[in-house]
């Protein structure tokens, strides 16, 4: 059974996961994890991530979000500078929101070989990888260790440099 999560009760989860954050920083290794591959709901853990040698990265993102919205469309029409990345959009959101966020947004990057989308329906995205806001970008290298992070918006710029170092 699935719930809606109200938007009330998100930005009180994140606030104090914001708190904690300061105590507890961003893991400086992928944690152990159990999301929800939208497109056939098989689960999807740490053990199925690319082993291909590039730089894995996770954008955590809400479907009502307009930085993430617009990060997400930057991000598409950029494509050609993303396809040596491994890229794992997380959401914890109702598939039929994550699908329309991606058909309105994301477009571009849908049915790109190297682009999972993700469901987090056990709500673990932010109590093991510590986001404080939306969007939040965790770039890992092939090893699984952070190489960078950040929450909110940055330019597309600064996005497509981080991602590729």
């Amino acid at each position: 059974m699935y719930y809606r999560l109200s938007p009330i009760l998100v930005i009180l989860f994140l606030s104090v996961t914001s708190a904690c954050a300061q105590k507890n920083p961003v893991s400086k290794e992928i944690p152990e994890f159990t999301f929800f591959n939208v497109n056939n709901d098989a689960p999807f853990t740490r053990n199925n991530l690319a082993s291909n040698g590039k730089n894995i990265v996770f954008l955590f993102f809400d479907p009502g979000c307009s930085h993430c919205q617009q990060e997400v469309l930057a991000l598409g029409k950029n494509y050609n500078n993303l396809k040596d990345i491994n890229l794992y959009f997380v959401a914890m959101q109702e598939k039929n929101l994550i699908n329309a966020f991606m058909a309105m947004y994301g477009g571009e990057l849908k049915g790109k070989k190297n682009v999972v989308l993700l469901q987090d329906k056990n709500y673990e995205f932010i109590g093991k990888f510590k986001p404080t806001q939306y969007p939040a970008v965790f770039v890992y290298g092939a090893n699984k260790q952070l190489k960078s992070y950040w929450d909110g918006e940055k330019k597309v710029e600064d996005i497509i440099k981080a991602l590729n170092m």
